[in-house]
C-alpha cells in the first residue's frame, strides 16, 4: 500500500515539475515573441508607437530587450525625445552592458550642439552604475563639458556613486563661478563622506556669498562630522 502511494506521489511530483518546466519554457517563448513584436514596432512610422514599444521593452528587461533599447540609442534617424526616454530606462535598469553606449553619448561632442538634453540624461543615468571605474572616469571628463547642466549632472552622479577618489576633483569645484556647480559639489562631497573636504567646506561656510550654498555646506559638515565620530 505504501509502495503504491509512493509511486503515485512520485508520479504527481513529476507531473507537477513537468508542468512548471512547460510554463517556464512557454513563458520564455512568449517573452521572446513579445520582444520580436516590439522590435518590429520600433521601426513604425509613428513616434508614439515606437515610444510605446520602448516602454514595453523597458518593462521586460531581459538581454534581448536590452539589446533593442541600446539599438535605439545608436539609430541616427530616431527622434531625440525617444532616445532620451531610452537613456533614462537604461539607467533605471542598471545593467552594466548599457554603460558603453551611455558613455559614448556623454562623450559625443555633437550632442552638445544638437541635443545637450541627451548628454544630461546620460550623465544622470550613469549615476546608477556604482561599481564601474570607467563610468567614474567618464563623469570626471564630463566636468569639462561646455554645457553647464551636463557638468552639473556629472557632479551629482559622482556624488551618488560615492567613490572617495573623486573628492579632490570635487573640492576644486567649490570655487567654480557657477552656483549650480558649487552647490552640487558641496552636496556630492557630503554624500561621498569625504572628510578631507571639511576645511574646504568650512571656508565655503564662512566666505561663499550665497546663503543656499552656505546652508548646504553646513549640512555636509554635519554629515561629515557624524561620520568622523563613528
Amino acid at each position: 500500500m505504501c509502495r503504491k502511494n509512493n509511486k503515485q506521489y512520485v508520479r504527481i511530483v513529476c507531473a507537477a515539475w513537468l508542468g512548471i518546466i512547460f510554463l517556464i519554457v512557454s513563458g520564455k517563448s512568449a517573452i521572446a515573441e513579445d520582444v520580436d513584436a516590439l522590435a518590429a514596432k520600433l521601426r513604425h512610422g509613428k513616434p508614439e508607437v515606437r515610444l510605446s514599444a520602448v516602454e514595453a521593452l523597458g518593462r521586460i528587461r531581459n538581454a534581448e530587450a536590452l539589446g533593442e533599447l541600446i539599438g535605439v540609442t545608436e539609430d541616427q534617424t530616431e527622434d531625440w525625445t525617444i532616445k532620451v526616454r531610452v537613456v533614462k530606462l537604461l539607467g533605471e535598469i542598471g545593467n552594466p552592458r548599457a554603460t558603453g553606449v551611455l558613455i559614448k553619448i556623454l562623450d559625443d561632442p555633437s550632442f552638445t550642439n544638437n541635443c545637450a538634453a541627451l548628454k544630461w540624461n546620460a550623465a544622470v543615468a550613469l549615476g546608477n552604475f556604482r561599481k564601474s571605474t570607467r563610468v567614474v572616469d567618464a563623469l570626471i571628463d564630463a566636468l569639462e563639458d561646455r554645457t553647464l547642466y551636463v557638468r552639473e549632472a556629472a557632479v551629482q552622479s559622482l556624488g551618488e556613486i560615492g567613490n572617495p577618489d573623486v573628492a579632490p576633483r570635487l573640492i576644486s569645484l567649490l570655487n567654480d563661478k557657477s552656483f549650480a556647480i558649487r552647490i552640487s559639489a558641496v552636496r556630492a562631497l557630503g554624500e561621498i563622506g569625504a572628510v578631507e573636504a571639511i576645511p574646504h567646506l568650512k571656508k565655503v561656510l564662512s566666505s561663499d556669498g550665497d546663503g543656499y550654498i552656505k546652508e548646504e555646506a553646513a549640512r555636509a559638515l554635519k554629515s561629515l562630522s557624524a561620520k568622523m565620530s563613528q
